[in-house]
């Protein structure tokens, strides 16, 4: 059966081991990741007794896709067996998932030719509202706190500060709803500056304003 993960986004997938649990070691294995428009063969090596490693793909597309994992083994040519055989022992349904910067290439791609190009601030609109639908859809540790469990009186960098930095009106305005804000939105960073006053720094006006309410 197989361990994890069970998504990856299209293109780190070439980062990612999943790892698959065996009972008999001595033979060849393989995975076949079956998508709409791809599929992909990776080979299976041994990384301990009874469990094979493999690097995921890159995908073209965010799907489901049927992972099986096949054994090879050497056939008998004097029975009139084939030279090797294939025998499928496992299969599950793998997601290649979309992730900002899946959203990223896509919509540099969609620029090409179009007279206003990279002008505005579209891809930071598109992007703020993927971001924020992700965060809405996480599941948060017990606890879990903008300003962590250790450093509540240090400076520090803070996700507001991140969202300030960046011009990320949604995220903020999620962040502000989670434990910790209050305190995080006086806190200053290294620099001695306050998410609010980034912000402002950065020339992001609505987002200074709501920083500020």
């Amino acid at each position: 059966h197989f361990l994890s993960p069970k998504q990856l986004s299209p293109f780190c997938g070439k980062l990612t081991k999943i790892n698959c649990k065996i009972s008999l070691e001595g033979e060849e294995y393989f995975l076949l990741f079956s998508g709409s428009s791809q599929s992909h063969l990776t080979s299976a090596l041994w990384s301990g007794h009874d469990t094979l490693r493999t690097l995921c793909p890159a995908h073209d597309c965010c799907e489901a896709v049927q992972v099986t994992l096949c054994r090879a083994r050497p056939g008998r040519p004097p029975a009139g067996d084939p030279l090797v055989s294939v025998v499928a022992v496992s299969e599950q349904r793998f997601n290649f998932i979309q992730d900002l910067a899946f959203d990223m290439a896509q919509f540099l791609v969609s620029t090409a030719g179009r007279p206003d190009g990279l002008e505005g601030a579209l891809l930071l609109d598109e992007l703020d509202e993927s971001l924020s639908l992700a965060l809405r859809h996480l599941d948060l540790p017990d606890g879990w706190n903008l300003l962590g469990t250790h450093l509540r009186n240090k400076p520090q960098e803070t996700l507001v500060h991140f969202a300030a930095r960046r011009g990320l009106k949604r995220v903020a305005v999620w962040l502000l709803l989670q434990p910790g804000a209050p305190e995080a939105l006086r806190l200053t960073n290294r620099q001695g500056a306050t998410p609010a006053s980034v912000a402002q720094q950065r020339s992001h006006r609505d987002l200074h304003q709501l920083l500020t309410k």
